[in-house]
């Protein structure tokens, strides 16, 4: 059973099977994306996990939440360089670089959530980079998948920046 299938199944979801222009979607990236997440997408698409956790995902077709924060975010480094702190020592990741930070996701809290991107290595293998609200930062060995996982449903996970799973089962709800 794949971490996608476990956070499903433990939100009380079923996949929706959404079909998305992944192509287009890695375009605009400049990178290809891991397949976890692209699996995640197609199966959940657009909404936020226990009033805390949104995964940048997308509704369906070209539509990408991800894109368009990482869009936003070169935006902000191209218009105000020293937002580059924020992302150090990864950097950024942009169309045609080595890596750097690619968001995945925000908590209610301003927690940010990254995968540390390196176009050498397949996308399945980035680690996960959290930033909390303090800027505390944290690396994950595990995909996007997993982590949520962790984080919503694994009392025995650490969690990160106060928040873990509580026992209570894990729920999702929907964007329009």
């Amino acid at each position: 059973m794949s971490w996608v299938d476990r956070l499903a199944q433990a939100a009380g979801e079923h996949p929706l099977g959404l079909d998305l222009d992944w192509a287009e979607i890695e375009s605009r990236l400049g990178t290809a994306l891991p397949a976890d997440y692209k699996e995640f997408c197609e199966a959940f698409g657009t909404g936020e996990f226990c009033d805390f956790l949104t995964v940048y995902a997308s509704a369906g077709g070209a539509e990408s939440e991800l894109a368009d924060s990482q869009e936003a975010n070169r935006r902000i480094v191209e218009q105000h360089p020293v937002a580059l702190d924020l992302y150090l020592p990864h950097g950024l990741q942009q169309p045609g670089s080595q890596g750097g930070l690619l968001q995945w996701g925000v908590s209610v809290q301003g927690d940010e959530f990254a995968w540390i991107a390196d176009n050498s290595a397949p996308p399945e293998s980035w680690p996960v980079f959290a930033r909390d609200d303090a800027g505390k930062r944290q690396r994950f060995d595990m995909s996007m998948s997993e982590f949520v996982y962790r984080l919503l449903a694994d009392e025995s996970f650490e969690g990160f920046a106060g928040f873990g799973a509580t026992g209570e089962d894990p729920w999702f709800t929907r964007y329009p």
